[in-house]
């Protein structure tokens, strides 16, 4: 978010007050009124004209009678009516002035006086013609007006053709529930309530949500005037006011960037168009990290700039609000307020990071496109702030906080090394979202790794307060020069200069008391691969980078195992050409070896380890297999079955598998082959068993379908009692019941 350093309050802070003159000398000396109110504007965008009603409820807080009270209605009003009770009141207007922005007044006699604490309720209905000014446009297919409400407790309610293109100022919302009668003509209504509040929040989508079903909380409250938004409404497609356009960004990719805005300041939307369109892929340049929308969305706002604000970024949506009323630095703040995108409350936990690095950036792309950026004078406050302050005090300048965090980057730039080291650090902030929102510490850190500079000094002039910092900056310092420390000896034993990410993660999150224990850990770790690493090159094996980038990148517990994956892997390598010595260099048992050698330098420590295993696996079991196949020969020779044995041998075909387990074994494959010629021999083997087996089988399924025939035929003999009376049908007890013998009485 960019402020306005000078504010031009007579500009802006009177647009469409409670008027101005003789009304704003009686706002002091009214008694207090307070109001809820809704007012509705319909509008006929293809005739240019709106319709307008309202509804006031007036609180009487003082401590007498009140007889008049003000409602505010726009200039050029025509057949305005007041009403309470559908009863037409009296009132005098005093016109407003579209030129001066002030608006019209009615003050209405109320039929009786208002006595305190009490309520009243009033009704208004007007209409705006056709006409063409300096604030105001109302034209066939173009309407563009500032709407109207009644002042705190205000709601306004802008129903526009929901076919046409429609603009309305940031913090209005599409109503959560639209009325019948909206849809049924082709209306689309639009909720305008704490405006300025409400387009702050764009990126809380629990407050849009709430604000969008007119929540009473998004009422106006903060504003004390009775402008709310501003909002354009075209049919005509030859008035439209919006500019779209990709832009190339330095990957070749296209972003699609729009900038809508209100007809009257086209001139200055184009400028500031031409400008954002330059800076956009200069800045991902810069950041050195790709902006991660397809889109970018900027949007022209009349409210920010009552407020002073002269833009405003949601890293978090790919938006811009944009104030034309800056003061003279319109293009300074569109590339400021694009910036954020890289660096924006999104991504950082501080405004010194997020409006710093904004500046920061701005100040170097500025020349770049052709803009002069202001030169901000923050050393003359004569103040020392440290940074981390901002937004946590309340003094301070403008000029001061957006200067010095300006600054301060670009002192931090030169101190880790210059412009290609700071885009190599930027570019670290989207490579771990899980630790944003990023605090100052990141960044010391970072700027630490990557420079090997010591940056304590620099912090603590600019960010930190000394006296409370200097202890924690100690131990801070303790701890990092002892991962220095490491850093160098994993570098000389090969590791690479990364960082195990246990210690980092701790040295990130600032919790120094684990990190001694840790690097004690890790100078073990350096010894056991310095130890596995030369048990590797004794048995002619190419170390790989594996452990390398596991040290750099994953926790200590993890590349210890991995460590003793790779010692393991070299071992039973060296055991299986130790034990398959005497096989000849085309055996197929070797082959696992040569498979072993080329997993262990791709870094598959665990796959060599079984490959390797395999081959002597394999010869143990080829050897069983020979025997085991000599075996099942002698007992086929032998084998005489009797009775069962036939039974036994059904559905088998041992002979087969014979044959497969010497074709197996002939091939290599030991381990199949000790499988087949197993089971060979066991078919002849338990031949008897299992006949014995199966005629049990078959003997007990026998037995039991002989149960269930008997059963079925004795139920069929003594069917059940009959039943009493009463519970259904049955039969006389003197009546003889069937038989299923009675087949055999049947006559012929």
């Amino acid at each position: 978010m960019k402020v306005r350093l000078a504010l031009v309050g007579a500009a802006i802070a009177a647009v469409l007050l409670a008027g101005t003159g003789q009304h704003a000398a009686m706002a002091q000396s009214v008694p207090p009124l307070v109001s809820a109110s809704e007012t509705t504007y319909r509008l006929d965008t293809a005739a240019g004209t709106v319709g307008v009603e309202l509804r006031v409820e007036f609180l009487n807080q003082s401590q007498g009678d009140i007889t008049t009270v003000p409602v505010y209605i726009l200039p050029h009003a025509q057949d305005l009516a007041i009403t309470r009770d559908r009863q037409p009141l009296a009132f005098s207007l005093e016109p407003g002035d579209e030129a001066a922005r002030r608006t019209a007044v009615a003050s209405v006699a109320l039929p009786a006086p208002l006595k305190p604490k009490g309520r009243v309720t009033l009704e208004a209905a007007y209409r705006l013609p056709n006409s063409t000014g300096p604030l105001m446009t109302l034209e066939p297919g173009l309407i563009e007006v500032p709407f109207i409400g009644q002042g705190p407790g205000s709601w306004v309610f802008v129903d526009v053709p929901k076919s046409g293109d429609n603009v309305l100022d940031p913090g209005c919302l599409v109503g959560k529930d639209q009325p019948a009668e909206v849809k049924n003509a082709g209306l689309q209504r639009w909720v305008c309530g704490d405006v300025l509040a409400i387009s702050l929040a764009a990126d809380d989508p629990d407050i849009l949500e709430r604000c969008a079903a007119l929540d009473d909380r998004c009422r106006q409250r903060v504003d004390a005037g009775v402008f709310s938004a501003f909002a354009l409404s075209v049919t005509d497609e030859s008035r439209r006011g919006v500019l779209t356009e990709p832009v190339t960004m330095p990957d070749g990719r296209q972003v699609t960037m729009t900038l809508k805005y209100f007809r009257r300041d086209a001139d200055w939307a184009a400028r500031q168009f031409a400008i954002a369109k330059q800076a956009f892929p200069l800045l991902e340049t810069l950041f050195g990290f790709k902006y991660p929308y397809t889109d970018v969305t900027m949007r022209q706002s009349y409210h920010i700039a009552t407020y002073g604000i002269a833009g405003v970024a949601f890293s978090g949506l790919g938006q811009v609000l944009l104030s034309h009323e800056t003061g003279g630095i319109d293009e300074e703040v569109t590339i400021h307020e694009l910036a954020h995108q890289w660096a924006g409350n999104t991504q950082l936990a501080r405004p010194f990071l997020w409006e710093g690095l904004a500046e920061w950036a701005t100040r170097v792309i500025a020349p770049q496109v052709g803009v002069t950026v202001r030169a901000l004078d923050w050393k003359s406050a004569e103040v020392s702030y440290p940074l981390a302050a901002w937004g946590t005090t309340m003094t301070g300048s403008p000029e001061y906080w957006y200067g010095r965090s300006g600054d301060f980057w670009f002192a931090y730039e030169e101190a880790i090394g210059g412009r290609q080291n700071m885009t190599t650090v930027l570019s670290r902030i989207d490579d771990e979202p899980a630790l944003w929102r990023l605090k100052e510490g990141w960044f010391m850190d970072q700027g630490e790794f990557l420079s090997d500079r010591n940056l304590d000094q620099l912090f603590l002039e600019w960010v930190f307060v000394p006296e409370t910092a200097k202890p924690l900056l100690e131990q801070r310092r303790a701890a990092h020069d002892l991962v220095r420390g490491l850093r160098i000896r994993a570098e000389e034993a090969g590791l690479g200069a990364g960082i195990p990410s246990d210690i980092y993660n701790n040295l990130i999150a600032w919790v120094f008391e684990p990190v001694a224990g840790q690097v004690a850990e890790g100078d073990r770790l350096i010894a056991a691969y310095g130890s596995a690493r030369a048990l590797a090159s004794a048995a002619g094996l190419q170390v790989p980078d594996a452990i390398a980038v596991s040290w750099g990148k994953a926790r200590l517990s993890e590349t210890a195992r991995l460590i003793e994956d790779m010692r393991q892997a070299v071992v039973a390598i060296q055991a299986a050409e130790a034990q398959l010595a005497d096989e000849p260099a085309d055996s197929p048992f070797r082959a696992g070896i040569t498979d072993a050698r080329t997993l262990f330098e791709q870094g598959d420590f665990v796959g060599a380890r079984t490959a390797a295993s395999s081959g002597v696996t394999g010869r143990v079991n080829a050897d069983a297999a020979a025997k085991l196949i000599q075996l099942a020969r002698e007992k086929r020779d032998t084998f005489s079955p009797g009775f069962f044995a036939r039974i036994g041998m059904l559905f088998t075909d041992p002979d087969a598998k014979l044959r497969d387990a010497e074709a197996a074994l002939a091939e290599g494959d030991g381990t199949r082959a000790l499988e087949l010629a197993r089971e060979a021999y066991e078919t002849w083997d338990g031949a008897s068993a299992r006949g014995i087996q199966r005629l049990a089988t078959l003997a007990a399924i026998m037995g039991a379908l002989s149960f269930a025939v008997w059963l079925l035929l004795r139920r069929l003999e003594n069917p059940p009692a009959a039943k009493k009376l009463g519970q259904g049908h049955y039969i006389e007890a003197d009546v003889r019941r069937g038989s299923w013998k009675d087949w055999e009485n049947t006559p012929e």
